[in-house]
């Protein structure tokens, strides 16, 4: 059923003349992206077309789609699987399903700071996760670090995890949705072009995203509470069709490779400024910004344990070891 959906997405993109029969046009990569042009990461992303298309001495070229013109964020796995398009931006917990131990980015308070997810991945994370995307038909052409991600409502400040009670919440995965479940939030996965509406509405009471997206997708104008916990990351992977991938020479997936390290480096270093800027926007439009003393923080923690040690049984031997590779780039 959920393969059903995606034909209204595939006829539009095969009418605006996209393709041309079912092979991939080596010249011109396309790539889907959910976020506004504003947001830091599409801003990435265009460091990355110009990469490519330096590395590949102009072989091939990058034409970005913003705003989830082809696809959202909750159909751009499918899409690159069943080759709709070459490349898309994924959220990697998209794959939660197919791929349970995707979720250990979102495992609340593992990751320290901002530089914690760039070593958990060159700790061999990103080895073992692009073997498991590859399995799947796709592959992992470089990360996207997105930032913390934090509790935004309407209700209440949430000091402690009783404050979550009774409150609706949208979520953006699974695995983040098992922690507002233990903090007794009633959470509702959601698309993130889909969240201002919800909130607007009042749909939903609450939401958890990131401070630049909250401002990119102009939550801050329809919440008045945001708690900065840093509970979680949001990681984001820039992923292509596995046989368009093998349809590459050496030389143009090495242009493709080099292009995606530098894209990955740059959107790194724009989140502490993207994030200290969205924090400032948050705070000018009257949102009651609270952050957790060491002694909430330890209360969070505690109450969230059930949430790591579902997923290490889940997971299994990898799991384990990717959760205990975490906690120890992080210490």
């Amino acid at each position: 059923m959920f393969r059903k959906t995606f034909t209204a997405a595939a006829a539009m993109v095969l009418a605006l003349g996209l393709f041309c029969g079912s092979a991939f046009a080596k010249a011109e990569i396309k790539l889907s992206n959910q976020f506004p042009p504003s947001h830091h990461v599409s801003k990435g992303l265009i460091v990355f077309a110009e990469k490519v298309a330096e590395y590949s001495k102009g072989e091939l070229t990058v034409k970005i789609f913003d705003s989830a013109q082809l696809f959202k964020d909750t159909e751009i796995v499918e899409a690159l699987q069943d080759g709709l398009i070459e490349a898309g931006l994924v959220p990697v917990n998209k794959w939660s399903g197919m791929i349970p131990i995707a979720d250990v980015f979102e495992m609340p308070f593992v990751f320290k700071d901002l530089e914690s997810p760039k070593k958990f991945l060159a700790a061999g994370a990103d080895k073992i996760l692009d073997g498991e995307f590859q399995k799947k038909g796709v592959k992992n052409l470089f990360w996207v670090d997105y930032g913390y991600i934090q509790f935004f409502n309407n209700k209440r400040p949430l000091k402690k995890p009783e404050d979550f009670e009774g409150l609706t919440m949208r979520t953006f995965s699974s695995g983040d949705a098992e922690t507002l479940k233990v903090l007794g939030a009633a959470p509702t996965v959601m698309s993130s072009s889909e969240m201002y509406m919800a909130l607007q509405r009042g749909t939903v009471d609450g939401a958890t995203t990131g401070m630049p997206a909250a401002v990119s997708r102009k939550v801050h104008e329809v919440q008045k509470f945001m708690t900065m916990a840093n509970y979680t990351t949001a990681q984001f992977a820039v992923q292509g069709n596995l046989d368009w991938w093998n349809g590459l020479s050496a030389e143009l997936k090495e242009a493709v490779m080099k292009a995606g390290h530098d894209a990955e480096e740059w959107i790194r270093g724009a989140i502490a400024e993207s994030e200290n800027a969205a924090e400032k926007v948050i705070r000018e439009a009257g949102v009651e910004i609270y952050v957790p003393t060491a002694e909430e923080r330890e209360a969070f923690v505690k109450a969230t344990e059930s949430v790591r040690k579902a997923f290490g049984e889940k997971t299994g031997e990898v799991g384990q070891t990717l959760i205990e590779m975490a906690i120890t780039v992080s210490k």
